[in-house]
């Protein structure tokens, strides 16, 4: 899994998770050993990851290729959830 460096975003803490998807195997394969999913944890500026005001909030996309599209991804919907724009999401509570 990787973490990535972290971003700052109106008073929270973006860090991207990318981890390898685990997909079923079929034929003809698309090399699913070369896709990544996604998570996001948001923490209030200053705090650290795992602590109460922190949250990992999880992408249900679709894989991705690659690691870098992955990362913008999770950063982008970690955004999309400060800003308010993804239902059933938010991060008043840290």
């Amino acid at each position: 899994m990787d973490t990535g460096p972290f971003t700052r975003y109106k008073g929270f803490d973006l860090y991207p998770l990318i981890y390898r998807h685990q997909a079923e195997r079929t034929w003809p394969e698309r090399r699913p050993d070369r896709s990544f999913n996604a998570s996001v944890v948001i923490c209030r500026e200053g705090h650290e990851p795992g602590t109460e005001r922190s949250r990992v909030f999880r992408l249900s996309a679709a894989p991705w290729d690659n690691i870098g599209t992955a990362r913008r991804g999770a950063v982008k919907f970690g955004e999309d959830i400060i800003n308010g724009l993804v239902p059933g999401e938010s991060v008043a509570a840290l």
